[in-house]
C-alpha cells in the first residue's frame, strides 16, 4: 500500500506538471488574472505532493538531494521571474546584496522552502516581506531568511518548536518538509543545516534557512 501511494503521489506532480506548462502556454496569450492565479494554485498543490512525496521517501531511507553549485544572483532572479505576480499583496523585497557569490545546495528543494516561507509571511505582513541573505562566519552557513512586518509568530508555536506556522491548511505539512530539507544538507566534517523560526525585536516573523 505504501508504494501504491508513492507511485500515485508521483503520477498527481507528473500531471500537475503537465497542466502547468499548458497554463504557461495559456497565460503568453491571455494575461487575465484569474488565469493567474489558477496557475498559482496549481503550483502549490504540485509543491505540496513533492513535499509529501520527500516525507515518504525519507521515512523509506530513499531521499537524496541534488546538491549543486548555484550563482546566487542568477538564482534569485529566477525565482523572482517565477514568483507570480498579484494584485494588492504586500511589496516583496528580493535580495540585492548577495555575501557570497555562489553556495552548494538543492536548487529545487530550496526553492520549496522558500516559496513556502514567502506565502505565509504575505498572508500575515502589513505592507511588506523582505528576503535576505547573509553569511555566518563563524558557522560557516548561508543564512536565507523570509522577514516579514505582521504580528509575528504565536510564542507556544516558538516554544514548542513545532506547529502550522507555514501551512495555510493546518497541516504543518511545509514546515516538516523545510526541516527535513534543512537537515539534508550536511557536509562531510558533520556540519548540518536547520531552521530558526524567531520574532523580529521590532517586529514580524523571522524565518532563516541556514545552510553548510
Amino acid at each position: 500500500m505504501d508504494d501504491l501511494i508513492a507511485a500515485t503521489l508521483h503520477d498527481a506532480k507528473n500531471s500537475l506538471n503537465t497542466l502547468l506548462a499548458w497554463l504557461d502556454r495559456a497565460e503568453r496569450g491571455n494575461d487575465a488574472a484569474p488565469l493567474q492565479q489558477a496557475r498559482q494554485q496549481v503550483a502549490v498543490i504540485n509543491g505540496q505532493l513533492v513535499e509529501l512525496l520527500a516525507l515518504y521517501r525519507d521515512g523509506k531511507g530513499s531521499l537524496r538531494l541534488h546538491i549543486a553549485d548555484q550563482d546566487l544572483r542568477d538564482y534569485f532572479d529566477d525565482l523572482k521571474c517565477e514568483w507570480p505576480v498579484v494584485p494588492d499583496q504586500p511589496v516583496i523585497r528580493w535580495p540585492e546584496d548577495f555575501p557570497v557569490p555562489a553556495w552548494a545546495f538543492d536548487g529545487y528543494q530550496v526553492k520549496l522552502v522558500l516559496f513556502d516561507a514567502l506565502r505565509n509571511a504575505l498572508r500575515h505582513a502589513h505592507g511588506q516581506v523582505d528576503i535576505r541573505l547573509t553569511f555566518d562566519a563563524a558557522e560557516k552557513c548561508l543564512c536565507l531568511t523570509v522577514a516579514d512586518d505582521g504580528p509575528g509568530f504565536p510564542e507556544k508555536e516558538l516554544a514548542a518548536e513545532q506547529g502550522k506556522a507555514m501551512d495555510a491548511s493546518g497541516s504543518g505539512l511545509g514546515l516538516m518538509f523545510a526541516r527535513l530539507i534543512a537537515e539534508h544538507h550536511r557536509t562531510p566534517d558533520g556540519r548540518q543545516g536547520r531552521l530558526e523560526m524567531k520574532n523580529a525585536p521590532t517586529g514580524g516573523a523571522l524565518f532563516s534557512l541556514r545552510l553548510p
